[in-house]
């Protein structure tokens, strides 16, 4: 056995349909508040604009940290 890999075994039916559905929602998120901040562009609504854009970036970053967290599990 390779010394970085683990033995742990392959989730579940139900714990991989989490995982997924957790995924799901979090891409629906980012995509949500890229369309509020396109929006409030369009709208020349500067406020909503950045705040939507600093949530995006927070979240990218957070789902780059969990990723590599997860991985590294």
């Amino acid at each position: 056995m390779i010394s970085g890999m683990s033995a742990t075994p392959p989730p579940d039916g139900a714990h991989a349909a989490l995982w997924t559905l957790g995924v799901t929602a979090y891409a629906a998120v980012i995509l949500v508040c890229i369309g509020i901040g396109v929006n409030a562009a369009a709208r020349h609504r500067r406020r909503t604009m950045i705040t939507m854009a600093v949530v995006v970036v927070l979240l990218s970053i957070a789902g780059i940290v969990a990723a590599v967290l997860s991985s590294t599990h």
